[in-house]
């Protein structure tokens, strides 16, 4: 018999049934949810962080299973569960789980695999293809699967050959007879009929940000194709290329990696490199305008890092390249590269020259307070040939260690032949001539990588010797009113740095740490002989003839955290020592100068995405400016009989602080207020001597402070044409103290540029573009330079199946591009006018040979100081 419930019992009833529902509501919002997002990391190392990031679940499995499986997926706020499942895709993985237990195994066995990457035409991976194993000798069905986000796929097989089968919507099917194991990168062709006049169109972001950079995606840009490293840095924000320089908008300096490694050679030798790189080969560019605390604490200066693709095939690549270039005469740069890559064994060596000249017209006018003018006409023509090679070796020792050695040599041979006119009271004609001395640097690096665990902590071992030896020999003879005076100097440079550096890559569950320690010793021997003709007789003047020898010693220590703080916010904070000690000692006059100093330097990277494409960034860094070791040297350099330029070896170092706010749309629009500030940086004093020879010494005293908005916008058109536009406006304020002779400069800087591209053709192998930009004013330092124009256009077709690449450019069809500056001095006001005939046509053909997708191998060097000795 049934009876109803008391009024205390419903009560107590509808409490316990509220008091389960609040409970399963609690339980339910306390769920753990993490976000994670991994790019090709193995299924082992996958699990293992997720374990440890775990409070409520324990993941089993069996490490040598899941070893050969791979993961790039975009994890976001999914429980430990939901993330697991999300991570073993369509792998033949069984999951089972319990209240505090995941166990995760492989449902197929056998030892042996197909192991895959499967890319489209523009190497871009293609995800969720279909990849059958056939029987050769019927085609009847063995085994399946489908690739991952990252375009990978692992298929257990028992049989030592297969017929492979990729099939994909839009491609055409790839059928190839293979062997189990490893078989690198498939490259699918689309298919014209498959899908029948239906039209599928879509934009891939080429511009995305990271905490502490903003990364440019090669593989997304289709108006790339054909070029070379060079060309490819003049489609990236927040850089500059004029006359192939490649710099950061707004900074004082410049330093290129590659894979993390700087490129430690001359400029001219990085152009070298550059121009060796295809776009092909090159996954996306880092733009890193505020540098943290792992990277060396440089006044105002900027890192540009070039991540080349990682292919695992196996085998010999490379390529050959023939470049010619009219400008001032013909110039003719071949240049070949080599990669080799094993199980074990991974190599990579090129090597490139150019043979040509240069020529240049330099007019000084000077107006002195007085009334009177000096004007100096000084024209230049330069035979210089340059040689370059590099070697880089990697040895796997085991799944856990690296290691390798670098090697770069570069060597030039440059003659000068130079007529300089001046006039003031009386006029003097001065020619110089600079015989042919053999010019070389060296670079070699050791370096260790070690693998501490599964989950990514690393430690990086590096030591870099660098050496570079610069003789120079200058012969001046100067006509003033009929007498004739001549001079010879004999110069050597001898520069030597030992580096070494400890890292350490720490992620955690919470926060991912970067510590490191680093030392490094330099060297710079340096010495000028003067020779004056007396009748017949060179002899020795005794007076200027100097040896100076420099020492340096440099100890630093870092520390960087990042976290991520939500979903859509993360931040990196960082902190950097820097001691210095250095030693001067002039042999000649038996004085010697040694100074020391050391500081903490901050850096601060923050980056919020408020909506998802949006991304707004916030920077700051502190950075110390060491003097260059010419500037140090207190020789002197002369350009005719009685003007030279002297160094000053009581120079100290500057300090700077640099500060950002950029914000990205995703949709082709970046932004960037910054803000940089200089204290004790350097200048040049220019003084007249009675005999009317011009001397120039660098000194401290000069601050500055410049604000800018810096803006670009990339937008496609009609599937075929491109627009990138870009502009900045800053405001630049320069003052010195009375160290320096040099009088205030400040005033708004300006400047527009436009570069259209287009495709020509369906399968986009025939591209074009042009480019028209206008500076109306700039600030440097305590230099402001007048308006100019730039006009450059390319033409680039690849055939062959893009084996052969060729390419056509031009520019400066106007004579645009002169350059006129200003500085003001006290007594003086001086105008400079340089014309570099920038005016040029090149042609380049470049032929690849051997295995496409052979991987090419850099490495992390960290950095060195070897730029003060350029």
């Amino acid at each position: 018999m049934l009876t109803a419930p008391s009024p205390l019992n419903r009560s107590t009833m509808r409490k316990s049934l509220f008091l389960g529902m609040l409970l399963m509501a609690v339980t339910a919002l306390q769920a753990q949810r993490v976000t994670r997002s991994y790019n090709h990391m193995p299924l082992p190392r996958v699990l293992t962080d997720l374990d440890n990031s775990s409070r409520q679940y324990t993941i089993n499995f069996i490490y040598n299973e899941l070893e050969d499986f791979t993961v790039t997926a975009d994890i976001r706020s999914r429980t430990i569960p939901e993330a697991v499942r999300e991570a073993l895709g369509f792998y033949p993985m069984r999951m089972a789980v319990g209240d505090s237990l995941i166990f995760v195994e492989c449902t197929q066995k056998t030892p042996a695999k197909v192991i895959g990457h499967v890319v489209d035409q523009h190497n871009r991976p293609v995800p969720f293809a279909n990849v059958a194993l056939l029987n050769p000798s019927d085609s009847s069905f063995v085994n399946g699967g489908v690739t991952n986000d990252g375009g990978d796929f692992v298929i257990p097989c028992t049989r030592q050959r297969i017929l492979l089968r990729v099939s994909f919507v839009g491609f055409g099917t790839y059928y190839k007879l293979v062997s189990v194991g490893h078989l690198g990168t498939i490259r699918m062709k689309p298919d014209p009929y498959t899908l029948k006049g239906v039209t599928v169109k879509g934009n891939r972001r080429v511009v995305k940000n990271a905490v502490d950079r903003l990364q440019y995606l090669v593989n997304n840009d289709p108006y790339t194709k054909g070029m070379n490293g060079i060309e490819v840095m003049a489609r990236v924000p927040m850089l500059n290329v004029s006359d192939e320089n490649v710099a950061i908008v707004g900074k004082g300096s410049t330093h290129i990696m590659l894979d993390g490694h700087i490129l430690e050679v001359s400029s001219e030798a990085v152009k070298a490199k550059l121009r060796s790189l295809k776009a092909e080969d090159i996954e996306r560019v880092e733009v890193i305008t505020i540098p943290p605390a792992k990277y060396k604490a440089e006044a105002n200066a900027g890192y540009i890092n070039i991540v080349m693709k990682r292919d695992q095939s196996k085998g010999w690549s490379g390529d050959v390249t023939m470049e010619v270039q009219r400008q001032y005469k013909w110039t003719t740069r071949p240049a070949v590269n080599l990669n080799y890559a094993s199980r074990k064994f991974e190599m990579t060596a090129s090597g490139n020259m150019s043979l040509g000249y240069v020529y240049n017209r330099q007019t000084s006018v000077y107006d002195f307070n007085d009334g009177h003018q000096r004007t100096s006409d000084r024209v230049s023509s330069i035979y210089w040939p340059m040689y370059g090679a590099s070697v880089i070796m990697k040895y796997h020792a085991s799944p856990r260690l690296d290691i390798g050695l670098m090697a770069n040599l570069d060597a030039d041979r440059m003659r000068i032949d130079q007529t300089d006119m001046t006039i003031e009271q009386d006029t003097t004609r001065t020619t110089t001539h600079q015989p042919a001395t053999f010019n070389s640097n060296i670079s070699t690096t050791l370096y260790a990588d070690y693998q501490l665990d599964s989950l990514g902590k690393t430690m990086s071992l590096n030591y870099n010797f660098f050496s570079g030896h610069d003789p120079v020999v200058n012969e001046n003879t100067s006509v003033t009113n009929g007498i004739s005076e001549s001079l010879r100097s004999q110069s050597h440079n001898l520069y030597q740095i030992h580096a070494l550096k400890l890292d350490f890559a720490l992620p955690f569950k919470s926060v991912t740490l970067e510590t490191g320690v680093s030392y490094s010793y330099m060297t710079n021997k340096t010495g000028i002989t003067i020779h004056n003709l007396i009748g017949s007789d060179w002899q020795k003047n005794t007076n200027e003839s100097n040896d100076f020898n420099y020492y340096e010693q440099n100890l630093a220590a870092y520390v960087s955290a990042r976290k991520e703080l939500t979903k859509r916010l993360q931040a990196q904070v960082g902190l950097r020592y820097e001691y210095t000690l250095t030693k001067g000692r002039q042999l000649t006059l038996g004085q010697t100068d040694r100074n020391h100093y050391g500081r903490f330097f901050p850096s601060v990277h923050v980056s919020w995405q408020p909506k998802d494409g949006h991304n707004i960034g916030l920077a700051m860094n502190c950075g110390i400016e060491r003097p260059n070791f010419d500037d140090l040297n207190p020789w002197r350099l002369y350009t005719t009989v009685n003007s030279y330029t002297t160094g000053n070896p009581y120079l100290t170092a500057a300090y700077t602080r640099n500060s950002e706010v950029n914000y990205n749309n995703g949709k082709g629009l970046y932004l960037v207020l910054y803000n940089d500030h200089g204290h004790d940086e350097q200048a040049f004093n220019i003084t007249f001597n009675a005999d009317g020879g011009q001397v120039s010494q660098p000194v401290n005293g000069v601050s500055h402070d410049k604000t800018g908005l810096y803006a670009t916008y990339n937008r496609s058109f009609f599937g075929w044409m491109s627009l990138q536009a870009e502009g900045e406006v800053y405001y630049h304020d320069a003052r010195s103290d009375s160290r320096s002779s040099q009088a205030p400069m400040h005033g708004w800087g300006r400047r527009v540029s436009g570069k259209l591209s287009f495709l020509l053709n369906r399968a986009k192998t025939l591209n074009a573009s042009v480019t028209f930009g206008r500076e109306f004013s700039s600030y440097f330092d305590m230099r402001r330079t007048s308006p100019s124009s730039i006009l450059y256009g390319s033409v680039s077709y690849s055939c062959l199946g893009d084996r052969l690449k060729l390419h056509l450019s031009g520019g400066d069809p106007f004579r645009w591009r002169v350059n006129h500056t200003t500085s003001r001095y006290t007594g003086f006001t001086a105008y400079n006018s340089f014309d570099g005939h920038a005016r040029y046509i090149s042609f380049r053909a470049t032929w690849s040979f051997g295995g496409k997708r052979v991987k090419r191998v850099y490495h992390d060097n960290r950095d060195t100081e070897s730029q003060r000795a350029k």
